[in-house]
C-alpha cells in the first residue's frame, strides 16, 4: 500500500510573501516571490525518501514545481492535470477524485488551502482533505503530524 500526498504550493507550503527568519527562497526568474518555511522543506524532503510514500504536484505552477525540485532536491512522483471543470466545481476536484478512484487500496491526501472548494455528496474512502492550519497560511507542523499519521 502507497501513501500518496497530493500537494499544492500557493498558502500551502509556501504563505504568500513570506519572508520569515527560517524562509528558504525559490528561484523564480522573475515570476514573483516564493519561499517555503524550512520545517516544511525537512519534512517534505523525509516524506519523499520513505518507501511506500509519493508526491504528486496538484497545482498550477508547473515553472515553480521544476525549480522547488531542482533546488531542494526532492523526489516528486508526477503532477496532475486539470481539465476545465463544471460551472461550479473546483478546477482541481475532478483529478484529484480521479487520482484517489485509480488508487484505491491506497492512501490519497490531498494537502491545499483550497479543499474546502470540494464540491461533492460522495468522496472515494481513500481520499483525505487537510486544509492548512499554520498561522502564516502554510501547512502547519500540527498537519504534518497529521498527515503521517494518516493510513
Amino acid at each position: 500500500m502507497t501513501k500518496y500526498l497530493l500537494l499544492d504550493i500557493d498558502d500551502t507550503i509556501a504563505p504568500s510573501m513570506y519572508r520569515g527568519s527560517d524562509a528558504i527562497e525559490i528561484e523564480t526568474w522573475g515570476r514573483g516571490h516564493l519561499a517555503i518555511p524550512k520545517y516544511i522543506v525537512e519534512w517534505i524532503k523525509l516524506f519523499s525518501k520513505k518507501e511506500n510514500q509519493s508526491i504528486w504536484w496538484c497545482t498550477d505552477r508547473s515553472n515553480e514545481t521544476t525549480q522547488i525540485e531542482k533546488q531542494l532536491p526532492l523526489k516528486v512522483e508526477g503532477k496532475l492535470m486539470f481539465t476545465k471543470p463544471p460551472k461550479g466545481f473546483w478546477k482541481k476536484q475532478a483529478a484529484i477524485i480521479r487520482f484517489a478512484e485509480e488508487h484505491p487500496k491506497d492512501t490519497v491526501i490531498c494537502a491545499d488551502n483550497d479543499c474546502d472548494l470540494m464540491n461533492s455528496d460522495k468522496l472515494p474512502d481513500n481520499l483525505h482533505l487537510v486544509i492548512p492550519t499554520g498561522a502564516i497560511k502554510a501547512l502547519s507542523k500540527e498537519d504534518l503530524i497529521e498527515i503521517d499519521h494518516l493510513k
